[in-house]
């Protein structure tokens, strides 16, 4: 494509390519059209070429470093972008792209004040006009910042791409949707504002200047005239608040967390905003040093495996996974077989799960996973011990005793590191098996729980009921090395806001309803008094966030009620929103599309399959008033009726289906996706009524193997269809 001369130079020098490099206007044209066709080797080879002849020239330094880029030569990127920067000190892009490769490494504190420089540069190179090299330079930022857990900076940039009017609409939804899809820490999703300097303060003047670097995004300007003040304003709330938001948008964690602590001490007449600020401290901590202790590590061990009958136990491995198949603490467990050759590593003979010895009647406890490998080229046959430390330091006897090995940590274990989690992850996520076998023994009401509904039941209790005993007195991270019994004796000190914010985050943040009540059943257990009920009208505009749940909603208008439960979905407060949904379907006046909406929710949320069917049998009755499509809500209920092995129902729905849905593609895609679910052979199946077009006994075409549609578990929603960008959480109602 022909360049306009009087287009600002791509370098990033603040002429127009008429007055800086007019001489190269051809070559940039060449240059942009193979990287249009993304012809980058042909584009950087042009640049190189070209550099020879006019070395020194900013459009062919910044071409080569986004060329760099995006063959994903970092490395001469970095060293590029470095003469760049050091030839052109003030120029926005070589600026930009020095941000990006810092970013690129890990550096993300280094490219947020490179990028903040930028900024200001281009303000005043670019008459008020931000370069589209810059808005490039921003996108990647937030996504490279939304992957290296630094979500505050990556708002940051999202904020000032909306402020800006900076790129497409469509470009600032994507960039949201990639902070959001990574995960932001429940104390990070509050938005916080700048807070002004109080009216009579001597600091005032100063004080406003930094607000307004702040609000033209000079974050950097912002954050030095603010620390200028701790002398004199030493005592302000308000002006740690400012720092502590602007370090996070810097990506200066450890700074930030000690201004949120500073916020804490200095509030602490207002408890919950104390707790909250308390809460954005240790998530600012996390964010710092993700692996702080104590942590959990996951820990492998090997054992060579025995000799059997004198011979070697490569040719006696059968023998030895018949002891495991006999023993009732093993399972066996499938694996992929070709993921292991295609990174050229020879595969395990089997694979095991190893669970805890229980008490009559409780699940199993999963420990580790136990690889059996054959004798290979290069090593005799082994068996590896893989886990949670814990876990695997509890599972060792037990396989030790069953093969008559020994394990130890491999020799090349220190040249390696394993992942490692936070003690309370560890214990959220802990497995456990229910032996379907034991439940069918008890007697079976046709109106009550189904037999998957007990065992889910069992799993969900025996996870939350180990929480409640083990995590009260596990040391932590978040807690400095303390245990939440211990913090919590610490009554109104530092220690005790901490338990508090992990409490009130794990109240407010869990999708499952157990988990929000084992939450609040902790306090009991620490002693900690309960939260007090909120009273207001308008709780999206006068109570916070993490608040929200405790809001008495009795007598709140219908329209508030309606706003209150569609953003705490949105953001991810799920007691919120389930309290909201449960107060919408109560009220009178509430419309049926907010009924819908809320019972969705409430769906989603059930403990067993009857109350799915009640709450599905709701929806029908207003489908038929918005005037929806049932085939989805058909698709629904069959997933329930299939879990309580209801023929007669699940029969009914197939006949219904085929009546009146068989056209409907993407009903059709949704039933594939659930009979999958449910362990037929759609292949097979479609294979056997090709020549039919149809399902054995005239039901419906599947579709010969189509895959199911992104979004088959949705219901048409009155008013429009349901969208949404990548990691967006749902805001209205999916089956299952």
């Amino acid at each position: 494509m022909a360049i306009d001369p009087y287009s600002p130079c791509p370098g990033g020098t603040g002429k127009k390519i008429k007055f800086c490099c007019s001489e190269l206007m051809g070559d940039l044209e060449q240059i942009e059209r193979l990287t249009e066709g993304q012809q980058y080797a042909g584009a950087l080879a042009e640049v190189d070429r070209l550099t020879q002849l006019h070395p020194g020239r900013a459009c062919l330094m910044a071409n080569r470093t986004r060329l760099q880029l995006a063959t994903k030569q970092f490395p001469e990127a970095a060293a590029g972008s470095a003469a760049f920067l050091e030839a052109c000190p003030d120029n926005p892009v070589a600026l930009g792209l020095a941000a990006v490769t810092e970013a690129i490494v890990g550096h993300m504190q280094e490219a947020m004040s490179l990028f903040d420089q930028a900024r200001d540069k281009a303000r005043e190179t670019g008459e008020g006009e931000v370069p589209r090299d810059l808005i490039r330079t921003a996108q990647t930022l937030v996504q490279a910042a939304a992957q290296t857990g630094h979500p505050g900076c990556a708002q940051g940039i999202v904020e000032w791409l909306i402020d800006k009017s900076l790129g497409t609409e469509e470009e600032r939804q994507v960039m949201a949707s990639i902070v959001g899809s990574a995960g932001v820490p429940p104390a990070l999703r509050t938005k916080v504002s700048f807070e002004p300097a109080p009216a009579d303060s001597p600091y005032r003047f100063e004080f406003e200047a930094a607000l307004k670097a702040a609000a033209d995004w000079r974050l950097s300007k912002a954050l030095s005239t603010f620390r200028s003040l701790k002398q004199v304003a030493g005592e302000s709330p308000a002006l740690f608040t400012n720092i502590a938001i602007l370090c996070e948008m810097l990506s200066r964690p450890y700074e930030s967390s000690e201004a949120w602590l500073a916020v804490a001490r200095l509030r602490a007449g207002t408890p919950d905003d104390a707790v909250e600020a308390t809460g954005r401290a240790i998530a600012m901590e996390t964010e710092a040093d993700p692996d702080r202790s104590p942590v959990v590590k996951i820990s492998s061990i090997i054992a060579p495996l025995p000799t059997i009958g004198g011979e070697a136990a490569g040719g006696g491995i059968e023998l030895l996974e018949d002891k495991l198949r006999h023993d009732g603490r093993y399972d066996v467990s499938t694996f992929d077989r070709s993921a292991w050759v295609s990174r050229g590593a020879a595969p395990p003979h089997s694979v095991w799960r190893v669970y805890a010895p229980s008490e009559s009647g409780q699940p199993d406890r999963l420990l580790a996973s136990l690889m059996i490998f054959g004798r290979q080229t290069d090593r005799d046959p082994e068996a590896v011990l893989q886990g949670f430390e814990p876990d695997v330091a509890e599972a060792k006897p037990l396989v030790e005793h069953l093969l008559g090995c020994t394990f130890a940590p491999p020799v090349e274990m220190g040249r390696g590191r394993l992942p490692t989690t936070s003690p309370t992850v560890w214990l959220q996520n802990t497995q456990y098996r229910v032996k379907p076998a034991e439940l069918s023994k008890e007697p079976t009401a046709a109106d009550g729980p189904s037999m998957v509904d007990r065992l889910l039941s069992r799993q969900r209790h025996a996870v939350w009921d180990r929480f409640l005993a083990v995590w009260p007195d596990t040391p932590l991270p978040e807690l400095l090395g303390k245990t939440p019994r211990q913090a919590a004796a610490e009554t109104g000190k530092e220690p005790a806001l901490r338990v508090e914010a992990m409490i009130s985050e794990g109240e407010a943040a869990s999708r499952q309803p157990e988990a929000s009540a084992a939450w609040t059943a902790v306090r009991g257990k620490l002693g900690l008094p309960a939260p007090a009920s909120i009273h207001s009208a308008h709780p999206l505009e006068e109570v916070p966030p993490l608040r929200w749940h405790r809001v008495e909603l009795d007598g709140i208008a219908i329209d508030e009620l309606r706003i209150l439960f569609l953003t705490s979905l949105d953001a991810g407060f799920d007691l919120a929103a389930a309290r909201a949904a449960r107060a919408i379907v109560a009220r009178p006046d509430a419309e049926p599309q907010d009924r819908w909406e809320a019972y969705g929710l409430l769906e989603d949320r059930a403990e067993t399959s009857l109350e799915k069917l009640e709450i599905i049998g709701k929806l029908r009755e207003l489908a038929k008033t918005l005037g929806a499509n049932d085939g989805m809500l058909d698709v629904a209920e069959l997933r329930v009726r299939l879990s309580r092995a209801d023929e007669p129902g699940i029969m009914r729905l197939l006949n219904h289906l085929q009546r009146d849905h068989a056209r409907d593609q993407k009903v059709i895609a949704a039933l594939a996706e659930v009979l999958g679910e449910a362990g037929v052979d759609l292949a097979a199946l479609a294979a056997q009524s090709a020549a039919a077009g149809q399902m054995p006994g005239g039901g419906l075409p599947i579709g010969g193997g189509q895959q199911p549609a992104a979004d088959s578990g949705r219901i048409w929603t009155p008013g429009g269809e349901q969208g949404g960008g990548a990691g967006e959480k749902k805001s209205l109602w999916t089956p299952g």
